[in-house]
């Protein structure tokens, strides 16, 4: 049986194998980018902080956006 995603090991590079009829090439394109952007987000080794900092971002949106997005006909 053949599988639509095949993996192999080369020296130190995996190859991934994909079959075109199984996943549309869109696809492909984001999640390479989302490799891309975990291999590059583990590079920069964060500290505690800046999670911290995202938290109180995150919070500080929503408090100034959630009745706008509750209630859309305000």
């Amino acid at each position: 049986m053949q599988y639509p995603i095949t993996l192999q090991t080369v020296d130190n590079r995996f190859l991934i194998s994909i079959d075109k009829d199984f996943i549309e090439q869109d696809f492909v394109f984001e999640l390479m980018n989302y490799i891309r952007i975990e291999y590059l987000a583990k590079k920069v080794n964060f500290d505690e902080s800046i999670e911290i900092l995202a938290e109180e971002i995150k919070a500080n949106w929503w408090d100034k956006n959630k009745s706008r997005l509750l209630n859309p006909e305000l």
